[in-house]
């Protein structure tokens, strides 16, 4: 199943798998990216009508507003950047274990920085026309959240497929 070539190690794909891959890591990615954009663009316009201006008044406020879309970002070009763990129809493994853990580690950051978004405007006063602390942003937070999650689980389904996935892309009865 597994073969080498000088010091790299190559694990066959499907063709069909591969080529999903290829174009699916490519969708998926800039569908992430024009998303994220979008949700911003709406926070913004809907924060400026709220409150008059599109940021909170403070700066950490403002780092919570801007951090964890900057985290769902990163994971999109991680996705991105998925494609390259292919040579041809086979998987490079080690290229594809970097992927695994910078998919994971960024994940874990932008699940942190999205629960501090969370706290933040529970915690502090953030916005200095509102004479008490307000509650945050569900709808920002869960569709970061949203978007985080379904680029991790898109991300390490294309450098690291299971054999599941394998047999049903597959047209021949090794896998």
């Amino acid at each position: 199943m597994q073969g080498t070539f000088g010091q790299v190690e190559f694990v066959p794909l499907p063709p069909r798998f591969a080529a999903r891959v290829r174009w699916g890591s490519v969708v998926v990615g800039s569908s992430m990216i024009a998303g994220m954009a979008l949700l911003f663009g709406l926070t913004t316009f809907l924060q400026g009508i709220v409150h008059g201006h599109a940021f909170p008044d403070t700066l950490l406020g403002k780092a919570a507003a801007v951090l964890p879309p900057l985290g769902v970002l990163a994971i999109a070009v991680l996705v991105l950047s998925s494609r390259r763990c292919l040579r041809g129809d086979y998987l490079v493994v080690a290229s594809a274990a970097s992927a695994r853990h910078a998919l994971l580690f960024t994940y874990v950051l932008t699940l942190v920085l999205i629960l501090g978004s969370f706290a933040v405007p529970i915690v502090f006063r953030v916005w200095h026309d509102a004479p008490d602390f307000r509650a945050p942003d569900l709808l920002t937070v869960l569709t970061t959240l949203a978007f985080a999650t379904v680029g991790f689980l898109a991300g390490m389904f294309y450098v690291r497929p299971s054999v599941q996935t394998l047999r049903k892309f597959s047209d021949h009865p090794i896998w």
